[in-house]
């Protein structure tokens, strides 16, 4: 690697510059394709077990119907939907247990079951990004409204935004350099 020093040197004009970015361009794109491909094959050694157990498993008959058992189930409940994250699952259990032992202590088994699907059903549509928009919102609602004061310009002046609006090396319109 060059230290700031050399590249100082080694820079002079804006040809120079631009063969520099060339460069840095190229090397940033062969270093992301050596990492792509160490992730593969990374992703591949660790995924070596699970090749193996499915392997193993494809020669015991019964296995897929216990599979597509399964999986029916995992449709059912709503997590095909796309929605499920950590928050849905912690809820999904977590309600049926806090209603059944404070509001249902007493209730038979029918009405707890009832319940427990419905609580189910309607935890389903709770996720991570409504709960986080929630929060968000609630937050903007407390939060102070801020007052931006614009600082008044003379006819004729512009903003340091406006000075460097569509120009490549961000130099101002009306210094020296431009």
């Amino acid at each position: 690697m060059s230290t700031n020093k050399e590249l100082r040197n080694k820079i002079t004009n804006i040809d120079d510059l631009l063969n520099e970015i060339d460069r840095i361009s190229i090397l940033r794109d062969e270093q992301e394709l050596y990492f792509g491909t160490q992730y593969k094959l990374l992703k591949h050694k660790i995924e070596a077990p699970v090749r193996f157990v499915n392997m193993i498993t494809a020669h015991v008959p019964g296995v897929s119907r216990v599979r597509d058992v399964v999986s029916s189930f995992t449709a059912n409940s709503g997590k095909s939907t796309g929605k499920s994250d950590w928050i849905t699952k912690v809820l999904r259990l977590a309600t049926p247990l806090v209603l059944n032992r404070t509001l249902l202590k007493n209730a038979g088994w029918f009405k707890k079951a009832v319940v427990t699907v419905a609580s189910e059903t309607a935890v389903g549509q709770v996720n991570q990004n409504s709960i986080s928009s929630a929060v968000s919102g609630i937050a903007n609602f407390i939060r102070p409204k801020k007052k931006v004061k614009k600082a008044k310009l003379l006819p004729g002046e512009i903003t340091a935004e406006e000075a460097v609006e569509g120009n490549k090396y961000g130099i101002p319109k009306d210094s020296e350099a431009y």
